[in-house]
């Protein structure tokens, strides 16, 4: 009786463990909640198969390097985003992605960064026209969809890039034509863990041209580069989890390119630490007598400052986008800094040094 019971335990174990999962809405992370991954540039694990009832071993997979991804609530995102329901931010950058979560579909708006080129920090807003779809829900063994959409972006750029004048400002146009399948399940061991897992497959096509405003020229040169390109990758996704345990991104001769895993299951981040996304740039970095700090002054109120011993130098309320801040009395040495929201919420943290 007891060798019965045990077998029939164990008989379960196996069927819920290679059972066919459905994903659904809840299977994206919500705010806020903090992703870390591995990436592995020497990649020697393999694709697999599709179809039903696979198995895949990533147990090899290895952590050359680590990014962080936070999933913040959408409360101050650029006007073209304002649907969005999440706000993802890339590491310690200022770089988001804005996604709309439904119980019908994930998909993603566009992203914004403020990028320095050479001639100081610049917003870079990218819109997807429709949006980007991740995802319809419910996913299953073989759902699959495509997806048409372009995506448009004009900042400015201020340096010459080696033509002899510089580019005052560009503008980007693409298109993309995406794939996704459902194209197998199973069960994938990484060194999270093991899981039961849909695969996608992912296919796109882009096409993107680049128009730049030179003012030696008299105005916009349309088309100055232009590019195509045609990537493939399958990520494996589990129930629960948030983010996909695995993502294999492949080359033009169909080998695996890069590998990025999950290395630790999607942890809560403390609400007083990012209740929202803000875009901050800070320079020069080192600075000698002073330093700038652009932030919205919308969003953030005040900012204090600290010495590497943890002592309170320096603090400030934000009245405008663009604060400078003599740094001529401070020491050589690194300092941190907080961003501060109206009801003294830390909106970022980061660190400049002063080198005189």
């Amino acid at each position: 009786m007891k060798k019965t019971l045990l077998l029939s335990i164990f008989s379960f174990s196996v069927i819920g463990l290679t059972a066919q999962i459905t994903l659904t809405s809840a299977d994206i992370a919500s705010p806020t909640k903090a992703i870390r991954q591995a990436n592995d540039t020497m990649p020697t694990v393999t694709i697999g198969n599709a179809g039903a009832s696979q198995t895949w071993n990533m147990l090899a997979l290895n952590n050359h390097t680590e990014d962080t991804l936070v999933f913040l609530p959408n409360s101050s995102s650029p006007p073209p985003f304002a649907s969005a329901n999440i706000a993802l931010k890339f590491g310690f950058q200022n770089a988001y992605a804005y996604l709309s979560n439904t119980a019908s579909a994930a998909t993603i708006l566009g992203s914004a960064a403020v990028v320095d080129f050479g001639g100081g920090p610049s917003q870079v807003v990218v819109v997807n026209t429709p949006a980007e779809k991740l995802a319809n829900w419910p996913a299953t063994y073989n759902s699959t969809f495509t997806n048409v959409y372009s995506t448009k972006s004009k900042y400015y750029f201020g340096v010459d890039p080696g033509i002899g004048v510089p580019i005052d400002s560009v503008r980007t146009h693409g298109k993309v034509n995406k794939t996704v399948v459902f194209d197998a399940w199973g069960t994938i061991a990484t060194p999270l863990g093991t899981y039961p897992v849909l695969r996608a497959k992912t296919t796109k096509i882009t096409r993107d041209s680049t128009d730049a405003y030179v003012a030696f020229l008299g105005g916009w040169q349309d088309n100055v580069a232009t590019s195509a390109d045609s990537t493939a990758s399958y990520t494996w996704w589990a129930n629960g989890i948030g983010f996909p345990l695995v993502e294999l991104t492949l080359d033009s001769l169909g080998g695996i390119r890069e590998a990025t895993w999950l290395q630790a299951l999607p942890m809560t981040v403390g609400v007083n630490e990012c209740t929202t996304a803000v875009d901050l740039n800070v320079y020069p970095n080192p600075a000698q007598n002073e330093v700038n700090f652009m932030v919205d002054s919308k969003i953030a109120h005040s900012m204090v400052i600290y010495d590497i011993t943890g002592r309170k130098v320096d603090s400030f309320m934000i009245t405008s986008d663009l604060s400078t801040i003599n740094t001529s009395a401070y020491a050589n040495g690194s300092y941190t800094y907080s961003v501060l929201g109206l009801d003294n919420i830390i909106l970022a943290r980061g660190k400049f040094s002063v080198a005189k």
